[in-house]
Parts: C-alpha cells; sequence; structure tokens
C-alpha cells in the first residue's frame, strides 16, 4: 500500500507561501511607486489585504513606517511553522 500524498501539508506550505511571496512583491512596489493602477498589484493587494488590515488596526504606523506589513510576516511565518509541525507524518 502507497503512503497517502502529503495534500494538506503541501497546502499549508505553499499555500501560506504564496501569500508571503504575495506580501514581499507588493513591499517592493511600494519601494519603486508601483502603486494600484496596475491590476497585479490590485490583485496582489486584493490577496494580502486580508491578513494585513486586522493588525493594521491594531498596530498604528510608526512615523512613515508601517509595521502592521512586518509584524504579518513574522505572524504568517510562524503559522505556518506551527501548522507543519502539528500535521501528522504523511498528511
Amino acid at each position: 500500500m502507497t503512503p497517502p500524498l502529503p495534500i494538506l501539508s503541501f497546502l499549508v506550505k505553499y499555500g501560506i507561501g504564496v501569500i508571503i511571496l504575495s506580501m514581499l512583491i507588493r513591499a517592493f512596489a511600494s519601494w519603486f511607486r508601483i502603486d494600484e493602477r496596475f491590476a497585479f498589484i490590485r490583485f496582489l493587494a486584493h490577496i494580502t489585504d486580508p491578513f494585513i488590515g486586522p493588525v493594521r488596526r491594531l498596530v498604528p504606523p510608526v512615523g512613515f513606517i508601517d509595521l502592521s506589513f512586518i509584524i504579518t510576516l513574522f505572524l504568517l511565518i510562524i503559522m505556518s511553522q506551527l501548522l507543519q509541525q502539528a500535521l501528522p507524518p504523511g498528511w
């Protein structure tokens, strides 16, 4: 009998990875003044805003630095690690 495919582990690892990558691309785009006039940046904002928005409401910006992005990135990495460790082997 072959072991089951680790579908849930794959979804957790790469699903959260796509969100983190989207956040990083959006951050780099903001540094180069590429705003939401471009459809791709609007798409990334649509993906990442549900994660950044709640943190942004709790943590105000410090000067011109938006700490909500850094906090959200840290929380997503921690959540990914914890979920991967909580899954049984082969899931």
